[in-house]
């Protein structure tokens, strides 16, 4: 999924301000350094998902007849490759 900057400033918003409505919840940094830690973890996080919607992308590309993209059988190989690499990486995590 792409974001721009503005939508990942936005989100780094709402996510601090949703954490500041926890009751009992108190900040050891400053909330903007906190906040610019969000930025960094969904910027992070934005850069994985590009790299496995690369790997599902190559995939399909080098299946031995072409697939056009935006077909039922496209959409199908990517759900399935997608699933596949997100699973790689959650292995490798844990």
């Amino acid at each position: 999924m792409k974001l721009s900057h503005e939508k990942v400033i936005h989100l780094s918003h709402v996510a601090v301000g949703a954490l500041e409505a926890v009751e009992g919840m108190r900040f050891t940094k400053e909330r903007n350094e906190v906040r610019l830690r969000i930025v960094e973890l969904l910027r992070l996080e934005l850069r994985k998902d590009e790299e496995i919607e690369r790997k599902a992308r190559a995939k399909i590309t080098a299946q031995k007849r072409p697939i056009p993209e935006g077909s039922q059988e496209w959409d199908i190989l990517y759900r399935k490759y997608y699933e596949e690499e997100l699973s790689r990486l959650r292995g490798a995590r844990g």
